[in-house]
């Protein structure tokens, strides 16, 4: 085999090299494609590179009916069987090709015999798999492959070449690896098509995008293969890099279109969040009307029953507890936030020093309001004192008393109150003609029920 450092490469080619090696690196660098994008191309780069490897050997179906074979796996009509049945095994070596590529294992002469056997196992007489036993001569070539005695030697010399230059450049060492198997000609048949196939291992092995000789290349690749017969490689180095480069440029191309996707997309997203926060911020600003009419009313009731009392005292705090955008968007998507507290009406009877706390703050039971319900109760709470801490009234059994239990909008703005029906002994929900009316109901209950009371 040749020394890597024998091979002889014009400045325009090795700089080529040199450029292409930094694309591709900083291609790779930039992460892989999406997983859609990458499956078509890989699917496109299959059938291109069945389509193409074997029209050179004279398959003669189209591109689009060697998709259809290797998609479908049925023969075409109306050309010879023999060419759908080297299109689907040629596919199935391709596949496994894959599998190798895969693997950071080293390239063994079973890997390659392997892939032979792929592309001719209907072909029982030409021996998938092994290794000719019989002289051989290329037509239209004036090299003659070794004899067969020479075979083995020659490929595991060539097996051992290129894991020993595994790190030099892979399109040299695809096209030196290519020349020398096509040169040894180790097998019956389809020789150049494991040649191609070992070519773009070696590609695939270290991130390369594969090699794909076109058909119309023919001429000029059976050229630069018999320019490498006398140790001219610069001709084959050429073709296959720019076939490689080829097949770069359309991930090159899908990336810049997935980019140019993504960001339209984006923009349209940020359009959508912009009208999304305004139709929020319009949602927010009118939620907080309502709830301030609630405030006002509970307030309202609070100072004017203070007044006209004489032996109870009631005292309404607000914890000015402001709302804004962030708690808006939490309290809608998760029917919680820290310190929650909206309101505070505290009842103290001034002879017995009897005292109700209640309280009032932002919370959404789910088990009452499920998912995707998005409204924003008022819950009602009531201080304990021998927990010295505020309990919801529905989990205290003589708060039943008291049938208020919480109120909110709907997204249509219908006020809503959830109470304890005291005959059923079951919470229900209505809709009262006015806010005021249930705050009402509230103070008398409480009045009537915990203070004893009568209108």
């Amino acid at each position: 085999m040749i020394s890597f450092e024998d091979i002889e490469l014009s400045e325009e080619t090795m700089a080529k090299l040199q450029m292409f090696s930094m694309d591709v690196q900083e291609f790779r660098d930039e992460g892989p494609l999406d997983s859609i994008s990458l499956a078509k191309l890989e699917e496109h780069f299959r059938a291109s590179h069945v389509y193409h490897s074997a029209g050179i050997e004279g398959n003669r179906l189209t591109l689009q009916e060697t998709l259809f074979v290797l998609k479908e796996g049925i023969d075409v009509s109306g050309k010879p069987l023999k060419d759908s049945i080297e299109v689907r095994e040629l596919g199935q070596a391709f596949d496994y090709l894959k599998t190798l590529a895969a693997k950071n294992d080293t390239i063994r002469e079973t890997d390659i015999r392997s892939l032979h056997s792929l592309i001719i196992k209907s072909e029982r007489d030409l021996s998938p798999g092994e290794y000719r036993k019989v002289g051989m001569i290329i037509s239209g070539s004036e090299h003659r492959p070794p004899e067969p005695l020479d075979v083995p030697p020659r490929m595991e010399a060539l097996v051992a070449w290129i894991n020993a230059n595994i790190d030099k450049h892979p399109v040299v060492l695809a096209a030196i690896a290519h020349h020398e198997l096509a040169a040894v000609h180790p097998f019956k048949d389809g020789n150049g098509r494991v040649s191609r196939l070992l070519m773009n291992l070696i590609l695939m092995k270290k991130g390369y995008p594969i090699s794909n000789i076109r058909r119309e290349d023919r001429p000029g690749y059976y050229d630069a293969l018999s320019f490498a017969d006398v140790g001219m490689y610069e001709p084959l180095v050429g073709l296959i890099q720019a076939r490689c480069a080829d097949l770069f440029s359309e991930y090159v191309r899908i990336r810049a279109e997935t980019k140019r996707l993504t960001e339209w997309a984006a923009k349209w997203g940020d359009k959508e969040s912009e009208v999304l926060r305004k139709r929020e911020a319009r949602e927010l600003e009118l939620w907080q009307s309502r709830i301030r009419q609630v405030f006002l009313e509970f307030q309202k009731a609070s100072e004017l029953l203070n007044d006209e009392l004489d032996q109870i005292s009631i005292s309404f705090y607000d914890y000015k507890n402001e709302i804004d955008f962030e708690k808006y968007q939490l309290l809608s998507s998760k029917g919680f936030i820290p310190h929650a507290n909206a309101y505070s009406i505290v009842f103290r009877h001034q002879i017995s020093g009897e005292t109700a706390r209640f309280l009032f703050r932002y919370y959404r039971n789910f088990s009452k309001f499920p998912a995707p319900s998005k409204v924003i109760p008022l819950e009602l709470n009531h201080f304990d004192q021998d927990e010295s801490k505020y309990i919801r009234l529905s989990d205290l059994p003589w708060a039943k008393c008291i049938r208020f239990r919480e109120l909110y909008f709907t997204a249509a703005g219908e006020f809503v109150v959830r109470y304890f029906n005291i005959d059923s002994g079951q919470e229900a929900e209505r809709k009262p003609d006015t806010i005021a009316d249930a705050v009402r109901e509230f103070f008398d209950d409480v009045l009537h029920r915990v203070f004893g009371l009568h209108v």
